[in-house]
């Protein structure tokens, strides 16, 4: 086939088909910023499970819910902190720990926290994606009460 003809052709279906290669366009480009921005990312996304395997590690959970929030479940062994908190605690966790976790509600938060942060603390950072409401979704446990009671 040569290329002429295959040229004819591509030119005849976007004539016929302009929506559906409209939408094929604006998905690829959707998908090469996603990638670009992960590559550019300083802090990892992980999800339930590689909460859970990271916390095991010995990776930090810092969550930072409210203290009724929190006491009404948490992570095992997260350490909740206000925001205005975080930069010192984590510098307070850097000697003890790989890997410190940001945890809020639903990711929002901890993902600003973890954008702001990265680069600028000497541990490495990540967020659970989602927040405890995906953790919580998963089936993951939770503690309640600060002592950490199973809930």
């Amino acid at each position: 086939m040569s290329i002429h003809l295959l040229t004819r052709q591509l030119n005849t279906f976007a004539h016929h088909h302009y929506l559906l290669v409209a939408a094929f366009v604006v998905i690829s480009g959707l998908l090469v910023a996603d990638t670009v921005e992960k590559r550019r990312r300083r802090y990892q996304e992980l999800d339930s499970q590689g909460v859970a395997l990271s916390a095991n590690h010995g990776a930090a959970i810092l969550d930072l819910r409210d203290r009724q929030a929190f006491e009404s479940g948490h992570i095992a062994r997260a350490i909740r902190t206000d925001e205005k908190d975080v930069s010192s605690r984590i510098q307070e966790l850097a000697g003890n720990s790989t890997l410190v976790i940001l945890c809020c509600q639903n990711g929002v938060q901890s993902t600003k926290l973890a954008r702001q942060l990265a680069g600028r603390v000497a541990v490495p950072l990540a967020v659970l994606k989602n927040g405890l409401a995906q953790w919580q979704r998963d089936r993951f446990p939770v503690i309640q009460g600060r002592e950490g009671k199973p809930g």
